[in-house]
């Protein structure tokens, strides 16, 4: 089974953006795609040949709304030969979807749970992907499915959709992708696609996103974190060749194993002190464990999380809603319980800015205010990070 290199793989995600109008926004194509990508792989579009790569019209414009997608083939004498290649953007409509408090669940193609945005977004590119991929007969190659931002949540999606469906081999890379499903999907989606490269930059808050119930595939959350940085910076989420760091640039190697980070993360159990909120730094690693937290609490609980969420995949409570009535529920019954809830919502509160954290009552409007106090500080980020993604 092949692999694609870290730099054939960003220079894929930045392509899928660069096609997306002929003048490419005034740039040229990176020279360093002829030579990573070009020479293995055959791309065109219906109205002519891309830009600086040669072969025949192999690519597919999927439906406006539904983002753009590049399907590439093996050339016959490359190492590549059988494979293809999915390489897929974001749309502004999706920076909506991932940032909205209102978010809900719902079957995905695969027949997991996963965001309704994104599902949404990915029905309209089943019917050309099943066209494609129902007419080809390589079926020993291996499909990669790359993307970044936006793109890299409908790659997941494409991915474990092509395992569910075709006998190929499947890989997904993806750079700074948002979370796509909840526990199960995470966890079905990384036993069923061959493998995964989850790559992200450490301030990047596109990847902190949607908090729980949504994880990041694989599930024991391996990612290959490509800098050390913190914080919170639109900044780090740029794919393309200006800007620092950009995907482009710090996934430019040609061997996976010599990425300058690599972190492996699983989900701890934590429980998080009220007399300790202030050490809580809006970084990554607290929505990490904000987020572990959360969890930790509602399986302490006895919650049965999958069953839990089936209310917001209906178009009823959100999920934030159904997360504030079992916290209420949760401190009411125990003082353990209220105490393990109070430090949860005093670091939500701290992460989001709030200076002075005194928690006298944890009733629903106070945990419910916590969560929209996060939710909105991780969506002003994200937006401006995925609008300022121009190159």
């Amino acid at each position: 089974m092949s692999t694609l290199t870290p730099g054939m793989a960003s220079q894929l995600a930045l392509t899928a953006y660069r096609t997306e109008l002929q003048a490419f926004n005034g740039h040229q194509l990176d020279r360093r795609f002829e030579t990573t990508v070009g020479k293995h792989f055959e791309f065109g579009m219906p109205q002519g040949h891309i830009q600086g790569v040669s072969g025949g019209i192999l690519s597919h414009l999927f439906h406006r709304t539904s983002g753009f997608g590049l399907i590439g083939k093996g050339r016959e004498h490359s190492d590549y030969k059988g494979d293809h290649v999915v390489a897929i953007r974001g749309t502004s409509s999706l920076r909506d979807a991932v940032t909205d408090l209102h978010c809900g669940l719902s079957g995905s193609a695969g027949g997991l749970l996963a965001h309704a945005g994104f599902n949404k977004t990915f029905a309209t590119m089943v019917p050309s992907l099943d066209a494609y991929f129902s007419a080809s007969s390589s079926e020993g190659g291996t499909v990669h499915c790359v993307g970044h931002s936006l793109g890299g949540a409908l790659a997941g999606l494409t991915a474990d959709w092509l395992k569910s469906k075709y006998p190929y081999h499947v890989n997904l890379y993806t750079f700074g992708s948002p979370r796509v499903g909840q526990e199960d999907f995470s966890r079905k989606t990384s036993n069923r696609v061959d493998q995964i490269f989850r790559c992200t930059h450490g301030a990047d808050p596109v990847p902190m996103v949607p908090l729980f119930p949504f994880l990041h595939a694989p599930y024991n959350l391996r990612e290959y974190r490509l800098d050390s940085a913190e914080g919170l910076s639109p900044a780090a989420h740029k794919m393309g060749i200006t800007g620092n760091p950009g995907y482009l640039n710090t996934a430019s190697g040609a061997d996976w194993g010599k990425l300058g980070l690599r972190s492996d993360y699983t989900i701890e159990e934590i429980r998080l002190k009220y007399e300790n909120r202030y050490q809580t730094g809006r970084t990554g690693k607290w929505i990490s464990r904000i987020n572990s937290a959360l969890i930790t609490l509602l399986k302490d609980g006895g919650y049965n999380i999958g069953v839990l969420f089936q209310g917001s995949t209906t178009g009823g409570l959100t999920i934030y809603d159904i997360l504030s009535r079992a916290l209420v529920k949760m401190s009411q019954s125990s003082v353990k319980f209220a105490d393990q809830t109070r430090g949860l919502i005093a670091h939500m509160l701290v992460f989001s800015g709030q200076g002075f954290v005194n928690i006298m009552n944890l009733n629903y409007q106070v945990i419910r205010h916590a969560f929209d106090k996060l939710t909105n500080t991780l969506a002003t980020a994200v937006r401006h990070a995925i609008s300022s993604n121009s190159d």
